[in-house]
């Protein structure tokens, strides 16, 4: 009677530690994962990235802020997780991965970076963030896609060459600072969960009704001093460009026609200009084809707003005054963007041909306001 009643408690006892592991193996948030950031120094950018580790909804989580600029065309930040062995292994059969992010209202890109990728076109997801409030993003493997940029190496990752995870921010340049933080990284193995059960056990539930939006943040403001990059666009246009997303601008505001704005600066140029400064704001989403002009119609002969040529190391002062005559897609910062254009000699549709490079506008004063 003994020696079954043993056998029934080990058979249960295996029984249990076989439901464990694979509830365990459906969700792994006990991975060990090496934290490390970097800017854009590699390409020449000056773009930064602080990382402080804290506890959210308690649990071990990592904030990181900074700065992204364009002395680097495309600056950007990095976030890498390098797995141990053992967590490799897991991310190598991942189904899902899931994490917790608090962000500022940019959007930003996961990476699984694998080996065979050879030109950083990693296979990504890019998700939205709240400002000011966590929420939780789970992603399957099957919706990360390579960007049209990059050379493809078919059409889904392949987990067995994984090496590690990256986060990025997606501002291709557009200069400003950023804040997000990020905690409870999980590798599924069984399937893709339901959000509802990752809920940490720190965190606040749900309310039963909605809460109270936040009173909106203020448009613009005195931003301080600033550095804007105009970069060769002959692939597109007859000159350089600058384009400023910064979420300070509008602060989630979407511009809708018949707004007023005034638009404050002084600066420097770090060379000799060819031609005079044209300023507008505009739609860069792809829901208004990369480029929706809100302030300017040369269909009606309404023009951009115009600042005189000037020479390397001149203190130029303006005070702009906008009219949109369009309204923007969304209320993301692509959508509503203030874009800085001066030509110069070089060949349309053929890029790099420009005879002078990249000029740097250094600004001592910007202030940007809703009237």
């Amino acid at each position: 009677m003994k020696k079954a009643n043993l056998v029934s408690w080990i058979f249960c006892a295996m029984v249990l530690a076989l439901v464990f592991s694979c509830a365990s193996s459906a969700s792994v948030n006990k991975a060990t994962w090496d934290w490390q950031v970097n800017g854009d120094e590699s390409n020449g950018g000056s773009s930064t990235i602080v990382m402080t580790e804290e506890t959210r909804e308690g649990l071990p989580a990592y904030s990181f802020t900074g700065n992204i600029t364009n002395q680097y065309e495309y600056g950007f930040v990095n976030v890498k997780l390098s797995p141990d062995d053992a967590t490799l292994d897991l991310l190598k059969q991942a189904k899902a991965v899931s994490f917790r992010v608090l962000g500022d209202g940019d959007k930003y890109a996961v990476k699984i970076i694998t080996s065979d990728v050879k030109d950083y076109a990693y296979f990504e997801y890019v998700f939205e963030t709240l400002d000011g409030q966590p929420k939780t993003v789970i992603v399957p493997v099957d919706y990360l896609f390579q960007p049209s940029w990059g050379t493809s190496v078919g059409s889904r990752v392949k987990l067995d060459l994984a090496e590690k995870i990256e986060f990025q921010t997606t501002r291709n340049g557009s200069p400003g600072p950023y804040a997000f933080k990020l905690w409870d990284f999980r590798i599924h193995t069984a399937g893709i969960p339901n959000e509802k059960d990752l809920l940490p056990k720190g965190a606040a539930k749900p309310a039963a009704a909605p809460a109270a939006a936040a009173a909106p943040k203020g448009i613009g403001g005195d931003l301080g001093a600033l550095e804007l990059n105009l970069v060769d666009n002959f692939q597109y246009g007859d000159g350089y460009q600058g384009i400023m997303n910064d979420k300070r601008l509008f602060n989630g505001h979407k511009i809708t026609p018949g707004e007023k704005y005034t638009l404050k600066i002084t600066y420097t140029a770090s060379r000799d200009l060819e031609d005079v400064v044209e300023v507008g704001l505009v739609d860069g989403t792809p829901a208004a084809n990369y480029w929706r002009s809100l302030t300017w119609d040369d269909a009606k002969d309404l023009k951009m707003a115009q600042i005189p040529q000037s020479k390397a190391g001149e203190k130029v002062s303006a005070t702009i005054n906008f009219t949109t005559v369009a309204g923007a897609t969304g209320a993301s910062t692509q959508a509503n963007q203030l874009v800085f254009l001066t030509k110069g000699a070089g060949t349309k549709g053929s890029p790099g041909s420009g005879k002078q490079k990249a000029v740097k506008f250094t600004f001592s004063e910007f202030v940007f306001t809703k009237d």
